[in-house]
């Protein structure tokens, strides 16, 4: 299966949320400018271009000091750069703002967990999760394993994998992590039953595939390896991808003669 990124943790972020309405402060039309530099400023985050980005941010928080939303997006903007001590300023400051801001509590719960704070990273996990209005719990459920996970809590782990796979049973990355921990302990054939599910809810998830043949393999099930492994060719167009699956079909062609 393909290997995730160094840091695995997912950031669930609603960039254009609308800008709360206010009573006092700012009047409309700084909230109006505020509201598009902070676009604008999201926009260049997702170009990388980052002093850009900030630029146009801490003019939109200059514009409208209360915006939780802005705060986030500085969060977001300091996280990019490498700064995490200012993102987690300003991640804080906008949770502050907005105790329910499911999405900065996330992302806070990162930051948290790149410096090995644990046990804070859990508490930001699980209160986003427990968030009713948070509309993607998986990705506070795949965090929160991750965070166990890192921590050697292998059963916890596996129960927030579960838990996301329940909130969302297409998501790929969680079916990804919770094979991965079961290969780990041995759990071969828990580890088949996880990624034939995937592989059902996602029949054109070819890494998906690829890791259900190898371990169809380990449980001595050959026959069932092949179709996995000619179902890779079958549906993937990455060139590495098919060259392992057209190995393994080799092999096992190979040792039916």
């Amino acid at each position: 299966m393909n290997r995730p990124p160094k840091s695995r943790f997912l950031a669930g972020v609603c960039f254009f949320a609308a800008i709360l309405a206010s009573c006092a402060g700012p009047s409309a039309d700084r909230k109006k400018e505020a509201d598009a530099r902070m676009r604008m400023g999201v926009t260049y985050i997702e170009q990388r271009n980052i002093p850009m980005a900030m630029r146009e941010l801490s003019k939109a928080s200059e514009l409208d000091p209360g915006n939780p939303e802005v705060e986030m997006a500085l969060g977001l903007a300091y996280q990019a750069r490498g700064d995490q001590s200012k993102a987690e300023e300003h991640l804080r400051k906008a949770i502050a703002k907005k105790p329910d801001y499911a999405e900065a509590r996330n992302n806070l719960g990162i930051v948290l967990a790149q410096r090995k704070a644990w046990d804070e990273a859990i508490r930001e996990f699980e209160a986003v999760a427990a968030n009713v209005m948070y509309t993607t719990p998986e990705l506070a459920y795949f965090n929160l394993g991750e965070v166990y996970r890192a921590k050697g809590d292998l059963a916890a782990a596996e129960k927030a994998y579960r838990q996301a796979l329940q909130a969302n049973d297409r998501y790929a990355t969680a079916y990804a992590a919770l094979s991965r921990l079961l290969v780990g302990q041995g759990k071969w054939s828990d580890a088949a039953s996880v990624l034939s599910r995937c592989v059902k809810n996602l029949p054109d998830y070819a890494p998906g595939w690829m890791e259900l043949g190898r371990v169809y393999l380990r449980l001595s099930r050959p026959t069932d390896a092949l179709k996995a492994f000619d179902t890779v060719l079958a549906v993937s167009s990455d060139p590495e991808e098919r060259k392992q699956a057209a190995g393994y079909v080799a092999l096992l062609g190979s040792e039916k003669r």
